[in-house]
């Protein structure tokens, strides 16, 4: 019997879904979802704004964006076309640690679709007029974000927390950056980060793995292009900072940052419901108290962030100049609370319950499938602790969690940006 030239890691129990390394280095995620009349399939690249260099904030931003529009065998528009005809949805978009490619059709569509996606990388046409024209988009959407202060303040909270380093830059670029581009910077970022060993393809549905992973392997099998073992900048210090901006605005505009060091996955998931409790869901502190009770702010909420080496929990809310102390008083009685381990009973069953629930609606979803199991490989590749989610949750006790995040909170000190109003 001939040894195959397949690499293959079971992740589960089920044998449901497995990492396959292709011969040239390529992995393939394959997440088997029984009796789906459609896929979604992802080209991952484990690069983003974070291998931007320092002073050129947007190149891997500006490379997503190129790649759509031209290669030796299609324009973007008979690419588009071609997608549209198949009833294919297709995009895709840059984060700070990867960038991804996807697409979600018809079953009987696999091999058309997946290569209209494949000569993206395969065939590019880095063409001087094509980069001009995107040059002008990049810097209307770079102005759009900035026009938006609920957007534009997290962009300038990531460089409060990220001092003089690419995570504190944003993503799209700046206008400066941006303008100074030439096409030859977008190319030699391509032939350095977009190789066989940075690429991961996801893939969620119904055919068959021999299927999936045969034609992956065909469409690739020439596109070696190693390149060394990818070595990240190192976090700077985790300091305390804050920045005050003025605008002609008709409200302020503030965001709360705290920064966490620690990447194992049971502290993640304590932190996921903690921000749940905190301000993600209707029962939320923030939004019953900030919200709810007092009226004083429309949009009040929290979130985390996740990178392969730190987190960010982040506080924002949105309301008159006259009421930001009455906010952050607020604001500081919920951390009390938290301190004090005054999180009820009730409050903690409905955040478990509701986390719980979002994991079963994205399983369900052949396309969230796909990117999570992207976001999973570019994290830290636990698929295992992400598949017994509920048993993972189950297991956090409740007065050991009462602890836990009083802990978390009892350095009371966060990062903060203000964008404060001066009526237009």
């Amino acid at each position: 019997m001939l040894k195959s030239k397949f690499t293959v890691q079971s992740e589960s129990d089920s044998d449901n879904l497995q990492i396959i390394d292709l011969p040239n280095h390529i992995k393939l995620i394959y997440d088997y979802v029984p009796s789906l009349k459609s896929f979604s399939l992802g080209i991952g690249v484990m690069v983003g704004s974070r291998e931007d260099p320092l002073e050129k904030p947007g190149i891997a931003h500006f490379l997503e964006h190129q790649l759509f529009r031209r290669n030796l065998h299609r324009t973007s528009t008979q690419t588009s076309k071609e997608f549209e005809r198949t009833g294919t949805i297709n995009n895709a978009f840059t984060e700070s640690e990867y960038t991804v490619y996807f697409i979600k059709s018809l079953n009987n569509n696999f091999k058309k679709v997946f290569k209209l996606l494949a000569d993206f990388f395969l065939c590019p046409v880095f063409d001087e007029r094509d980069f001009k024209k995107e040059q002008k988009i990049i810097l209307e959407e770079i102005k759009s974000y900035q026009d938006d202060p609920e957007e534009n303040i997290f962009d300038l909270g990531n460089s409060l927390v990220f001092s003089h380093h690419t995570l504190g830059n944003p993503i799209a670029g700046t206008v400066k950056s941006v303008s100074h581009f030439n096409q030859n910077d977008i190319y030699e970022f391509f032939k350095r980060y977009y190789s066989s060993d940075n690429i991961v393809i996801s893939y969620s549905g119904s055919h068959p793995i021999e299927f999936v992973r045969n034609f992956a392997f065909e469409l690739f099998k020439d596109f070696g292009n190693h390149t060394p073992a990818q070595v990240r900048t190192p976090l700077p210090n985790n300091t305390i900072d804050k920045l005050i901006i003025n605008r002609k605005i008709e409200q302020s505009h503030i965001l709360l940052l705290k920064r966490f060091d620690n990447i194992d996955s049971d502290f993640v998931l304590k932190l996921k419901l903690l921000n749940y409790i905190l301000g993600e869901g209707p029962s939320s502190f923030i939004n019953q108290n900030i919200r709810e009770k007092q009226a004083i702010s429309y949009s009040a909420f929290s979130l985390v962030e996740h990178f392969t080496d730190t987190n960010l929990i982040e506080i924002y809310f949105a309301t008159d100049k006259k009421a930001i102390s009455k906010t952050k008083d607020l604001l500081n009685e919920i951390f009390e609370k938290i301190t004090n381990k005054k999180i009820s009973k009730q409050l903690f069953a409905i955040s478990k319950n509701a986390l719980l629930a979002q994991n079963i609606y994205k399983s369900e979803s052949s396309y969230e499938r796909m990117l999570n199991n992207i976001r999973l490989y570019q994290l830290d590749g636990n698929f295992e602790f992400d598949r017994d989610f509920q048993k993972n949750l189950d297991a956090i006790d409740y007065a050991e969690f009462l602890d836990w995040a009083s802990n978390i909170f009892a350095d009371n000190k966060f990062s903060e940006v203000q964008i404060l109003q001066n009526r237009i």
